[in-house]
């Protein structure tokens, strides 16, 4: 069997393209399809049937991860590739499968090459097609233009996106989505977007989401004016300041692919942000992002969720220094350095928690919270708990001892005993969306997360009862995953004592 052979073989399997299908995919004798495959019948770059074979693979290939799996084949063979273009990825398909690929490859060689045209950002000289199919038809296209204007961008770079209608369903694309939360996470990338709410609920939830984690983490800032509920076209813009805008143009029913446009061209993008910064100075910021610098209105809000009357939901990383006696963290405070007023201040703001949270859960209203075990454990064997630094009222990262972290097992233990309304859920693990944070959700009234994930902590709160409830429905389901299991008193209660004992025999016995 030829070489060619293997290929098509190779992109029928990854493709799960039976024979049969083939076959009349090209409107073609299935016997054909079988002596391409044996070998009897070579596929050749002229044929009638090589360039309908081409296009019927690429409509199989739904997702950007599929052009990546047809590049590897390609960059094994020598072959250049270049995501950003179909139509060059169909090009090196007919090279890839033809027995006389190579005779064409040669031929392209020996031509004066012709560049697409590019424009260069004169600051980063980062080149983003102008030409060459500039106008993206279908996610799968949008997406490849996507990866390529991202790609290039430096670390920590920020961008705009604009959304004429929270419907636009390209921005929560799987590609889409995640292309953009990948350069949130691996560069850094800060994005301001706003959006115009229709007040489709079901669309909002489906973005907030899509975007949970860069929301929670701080690289994306969210928010909203009020649109028009009807359009004749949805729009999202795309803008990478003074260098390129994307352009996105959809049906409101989304029955036809988006379009986009991508326009390498300075004085566009530089119009386009202009008009941008306008739109947001408008809109309604959606979260409060704090950073690092310890302030009074940060302790206040801390101090609303736990110590007024309300209903609270927590998901945790980490363990909740609340649930010390005051004298254990009387102890942490002088472990920490603190000493003199700056120690007398900070037991003073505990006790004024602790006495509020007391009171809180005396009443009508119930706690709940959720702990990971393989985060109990790592703490039981590491021997200290890594914590945002507001937690004891300073800035940066506290590493809590040995001692504290007992100190607030047991604390668990004793609420779990006295306290009806307090209720702790123990799962194995929590999910990736989780790791480094902790969600306050005040039932119907706010919502806060604290991240930890960076150099320094980030908190963001909302009161805009959309947001909160799409998180109090995330925390609804993670808590339904403990029914019936772990999540009865006895079963933490042992589950905690367990931690403990290991703590305090790696730790606290040596």
């Amino acid at each position: 069997m030829t070489d060619t052979t293997e290929k098509l073989k190779t992109v029928m399997d990854y493709f799960a393209i039976s024979g049969n299908q083939l076959a009349k995919a090209l409107d073609v004798d299935p016997s054909l399809v079988s002596r391409w495959l044996s070998g009897k019948r070579k596929l050749r770059v002229a044929s009638a049937q090589m360039d309908a074979l081409a296009e019927y693979i690429l409509a199989q290939s739904r997702s950007i991860d599929d052009i990546k799996w047809l590049n590897a084949q390609f960059e094994a063979e020598g072959l250049p590739t270049d995501i950003a273009s179909v139509h060059r990825t169909k090009q090196n398909l007919i090279m890839w499968l033809a027995s006389d690929g190579e005779m064409l490859r040669r031929n392209l060689t020996n031509m004066p090459p012709i560049a697409p045209a590019t424009t260069k950002n004169p600051r980063q000289n980062t080149p983003y097609p102008s030409g060459d199919s500039a106008v993206k038809l279908g996610t799968l296209e949008i997406a490849l233009g996507l990866a390529t204007m991202l790609e290039g961008l430096p670390q920590d770079s920020r961008a705009d996106i604009f959304l004429s209608n929270d419907q636009i369903a390209t921005i929560v694309q799987e590609d889409i989505s995640g292309l953009i939360i990948r350069a949130t996470e691996k560069s850094g990338l800060k994005i301001r977007l706003v959006v115009c709410i229709s007040g489709n609920t079901q669309a909002m939830s489906r973005l907030i989401g899509t975007y949970m984690q860069p929301l929670i983490s701080g690289h994306i800032r969210l928010s909203v004016v009020h649109g028009m509920t009807q359009a004749v076209t949805h729009q999202m813009h795309l803008i990478v300041p003074g260098n390129t805008v994307m352009l996105v143009t959809e049906t409101p029913s989304v029955a036809a692919p988006p379009v986009a446009v991508i326009v390498a061209d300075r004085s566009f993008a530089a119009e386009t942000q202009k008009s941008f910064e306008q739109t947001a100075r408008y809109a309604q910021p959606a979260l409060q992002v704090y950073s690092d610098d310890y302030s009074r209105n940060i302790l206040e809000i801390l101090y609303m969720e736990f110590a007024t009357p309300g209903s609270l939901d927590v998901v945790k990383d980490s363990v909740n220094p609340l649930y010390m006696t005051k004298e254990a963290y009387d102890q942490a405070l002088l472990a920490l350095g603190h000493e003199g007023a700056e120690f007398a201040w900070r037991s003073a703001e505990f006790a004024r928690f602790k006495a509020g949270m007391d009171g809180v859960l005396g009443g009508d209203s119930v706690f709940r919270e959720i702990l990971s075990l393989s985060r109990l454990r790592q703490v039981a064997r590491d021997g200290f708990c890594r914590m945002p630094g507001l937690y004891f009222m300073q800035k940066g990262f506290v590493n809590l001892n040995a001692e504290g972290c007992a100190a607030i097992l047991d604390g668990y233990i004793r609420y779990l005993e006295i306290v009806p309304n307090f209720h702790l859920l123990i799962l194995d693990d929590l999910s990736a969306l989780h790791a480094g944070n902790c969600w306050h959700i005040k039932r119907n009234v706010s919502m806060a997360a604290n991240c930890w994930n960076g150099e320094e902590p980030l908190m963001i709160h909302t009161n805009q009862i959309f947001i909160v409830h799409e998180f109090q429905g995330h925390f609804d389901s993670l808590w339904a995953q403990g029914t019936g299991s772990i999540g009865n008193r006895a079963s933490v209660i042992a589950i905690l004592r367990d931690v403990a004992a290991l703590l305090t025999k790696n730790h606290l016995m040596k």
